[in-house]
């Protein structure tokens, strides 16, 4: 078991009588311990279980000490395989910092300012030279991986921005017995908002398919629920040519009709999971529902007309 212990001190005019809204506080420790817990899964996988624990609130604007606990879950398969363990004291320090060295994640954020890296070059000892604009800085491996980490990311955003945001509160500061590590200021604030992930597109298919209509939708945008015979969908018609005889009238609908259709089946990558779109790029045909027996006769028609 490693432990770690640091402070997080808000600070600012709504705050000068030490008291702070739990409303406010409550989602900023529990991020806090999302940080922490986002880190450790990057770094350690499952090799490791990883809490915080409120230890004391401390005089003077609106001070909290922490204390970082990590139990070693798979020890042996860890030593086995020859994984370095990013101990607790290893994570606070990628995280906020350590007396005496450089910021952590919070002054790597900050030094980024959300640009993209011109090279990134791998050195001994665990280490890569991050270049941008000319210059050049070095950090540890680890550091660039929480770095790009989007749920070590989110749970910054909600320690450091989004406390920021609230009306009087100026300051954000991570400290080691009584030594500040990093801090961060109200104007510094939004360099500390998540990135959003750019969507990866993993299927792009079209195909012919038929469909019975469960409702319109003729608002622009709105999706039309269409059924396939085994599942309902929601789909874009993205055919204006079939929308405006639609909207002239020219088209009706009755129960049981069927469109015959040439639809994109997409699915996306996002940052919320996975997304399936519909989109109905040409209505083929309309069909209505059968209105009669059909006979077929010597002819070759099949109705009697």
């Amino acid at each position: 078991m490693s432990k770690a212990r640091f402070s997080i001190i808000y600070d600012g005019p709504a705050l000068t009588d030490h008291t702070m809204d739990v409303r406010e506080l409550a989602p900023a420790l529990l991020a806090i311990g999302e940080m922490f817990d986002a880190a450790n899964v990057a770094l350690n996988g499952d090799a490791t279980d990883v809490r915080v624990n409120v230890r004391a609130h401390e005089p003077g604007c609106f001070s909290i000490d922490l204390d970082v606990v990590q139990s070693i879950i798979k020890q042996g398969i860890a030593l086995l395989s020859g994984d370095q363990i990013a101990a607790a004291l290893n994570l606070k320090e990628l995280l906020v910092g350590a007396v005496g060295g450089f910021g952590g994640l919070i002054w790597f954020i900050r030094w980024m300012r959300g640009r993209q890296p011109d090279r990134i070059e791998r050195l001994p000892a665990g280490m890569v030279r991050v270049t941008i604009d000319g210059e050049s800085i070095d950090v540890p491996l680890k550091l660039l991986r929480l770095y790009q980490d989007i749920a070590v990311r989110s749970a910054v955003e909600r320690v450091v921005e989004i406390p920021l945001q609230r009306s009087g509160v100026e300051t954000v500061e991570f400290a080691e017995q009584g030594t500040i590590t990093s801090r961060v200021e109200r104007a510094e604030s939004e360099l500390y908002r998540a990135p959003a992930i750019e969507d990866q597109v993993i299927i792009d298919d079209i195909r012919r398919a038929a469909f019975s209509i469960v409702s319109l939708a003729f608002k622009e945008d709105n999706k039309w629920r269409l059924h396939d015979g085994q599942n309902q969908i929601s789909a874009i018609i993205a055919d204006e040519d079939f929308l405006g005889r639609v909207d002239r009238n020219l088209i009706s609908f009755s129960k049981g009709d069927v469109l015959i259709c040439e639809v994109r089946f997409r699915q996306k990558q996002t940052g919320k999971g996975l997304v399936t779109e519909n989109i109905v790029e040409r209505v083929l045909e309309h069909r209505p529902a059968p209105r009669q027996l059909e006979f077929l006769i010597d002819d070759g028609s099949a109705n009697l007309q």
